[in-house]
């Protein structure tokens, strides 16, 4: 419950240096999102069944991981506007993850051969 407090405090910008503290004093956070929404290109949305869990850093900015299931996607997750931006990638895809105070995400999913993009949308949670 505290990492889901300090998470919130973190996305709306309340004293964002000591949220970064207490972070820092509890540990880093994991953090499981799920879609239930699919679009692929310009072809109507559809329903989905997905989800990944994603590695926060100890403090805003820092280095985050998507564990996507075919492995790590690395990258760096920073509050931009109120909203918990992951822009991350691997050897498969680059990825850009927003999620607001409310839990609510989208992801984009770029692939580069062939050029296409899906993007997700669904919740995410601090699960501890």
């Amino acid at each position: 419950m505290m990492q889901k407090t300090v998470l919130a405090m973190a996305l709306t910008g309340c004293a964002t240096a000591a949220v970064a503290d207490i972070i820092e004093k509890q540990g880093a956070a994991l953090m499981s999102c799920t879609y239930t929404v699919e679009c692929l290109e310009e072809e109507a949305c559809t329903f989905a069944q997905f989800g990944h869990d994603v590695d926060l850093p100890k403090q805003m900015p820092g280095d985050a991981v998507l564990d996507m299931g075919t492995g790590p996607a690395k990258g760096t997750a920073r509050v931009v506007n109120g909203v918990l931006v992951i822009d991350a990638s691997d050897a498969h895809a680059s990825y850009l993850l927003s999620q607001t105070p409310e839990g609510i995400a989208k992801l984009s999913v770029h692939f580069a051969d062939p050029l296409m993009v899906v993007t997700y949308h669904g919740d995410c949670v601090v699960t501890e």
